[in-house]
């Protein structure tokens, strides 16, 4: 279940708009004890696919896109996905005046096979995105990211990295290569260790 804040950054909204919708019965809201919305993940995932059905059957005029990306469940319920997401948002509507298309995924950076990502360039090859806020490269991309901005160029999509690494020389970008290599591969380790362990406790 996520606040009514924290379900306004995943969709790109306000406040106000979460409330508006709940009351014209677009948005399906649960109420704490206390009277508090709340609303469950199923929700957001059907108005974002909502959202973003639309753009790609009615294309209209171009909008910026946000991306987020944390590496394990563990680091989204400390907040930083909530925290990239708050960061662009408010990027997106000083620049642009208007509220993003937000995109998110919880997965490896080395991985392509992101639903998020995914969901991004069936929008990006439609031509309905004119612009890509990241906080950081690594949130894109681990590897790859001059053949990534060179695609999306070739979609007329400006990428653009809020908070930029300082400049590294060729021993410390190998050094800092290596070190994400081994991040990633330790988490899905990891993983895959803790993937084991639940599927032992249901058998037992």
């Amino acid at each position: 279940m996520f606040s009514v804040s924290q379900a306004a950054l995943r969709l790109g909204v306000c406040v106000r708009t979460i409330h508006r919708w709940d009351r014209a019965g677009k948005l399906h809201c649960f109420r704490t004890v206390g009277g508090h919305r709340r609303i469950p993940l199923s929700e957001i995932n059907r108005l974002l696919g909502l959202m973003h059905r639309d753009l790609i059957e009615q294309p209209t005029k171009k909008r910026c896109a946000i991306y987020a990306r944390v590496s394990s469940h563990r680091q989204k319920k400390a907040g930083d996905l909530d925290r990239q997401l708050k960061t662009l948002t408010k990027e997106c509507r000083t620049r642009f005046k208007i509220r993003p298309l937000v995109f998110t995924d919880v997965g490896s950076g080395l991985s392509m096979l992101r639903r998020g990502l995914a969901k991004f360039f069936r929008l990006a090859k439609n031509g309905s995105i004119h612009t890509l806020l990241i906080t950081h490269r690594d949130r894109l991309t681990r590897f790859g990211l001059e053949l990534l901005e060179r695609i999306l160029n070739d979609y007329g999509i400006r990428l653009e990295v809020l908070y930029q690494p300082k400049q590294q020389s060729p021993q410390e970008e190998l050094v800092t290569d290596l070190m994400a290599l081994i991040a990633s591969f330790s988490g899905r380790v990891y993983g895959l260790r803790a993937a084991a362990h639940r599927s032992s406790l249901l058998i037992e």
